[in-house]
């Protein structure tokens, strides 16, 4: 599954094992392993975040 920001996709694949935030910053791991995303505003790497964590919004 992707997430789509400002023309750039990042892929996901589900389940995700364990998420870390710092500032912009988000570290998750999920079936391929470990990724990290740098976004340029907190206020995008949160909604990052909360699309993880909510299945809903995928």
């Amino acid at each position: 599954m992707s997430y789509k920001i400002d023309n750039h996709e990042i892929n996901v694949c589900f389940p995700v094992d364990s998420i870390s935030i710092n500032k912009n910053s988000i570290a998750f791991t999920d079936k391929q392993g470990k990724n990290k995303q740098t976004f340029s505003k907190r206020t995008e790497a949160l909604k990052f975040m909360k699309w993880l964590l909510n299945p809903n919004q995928r």
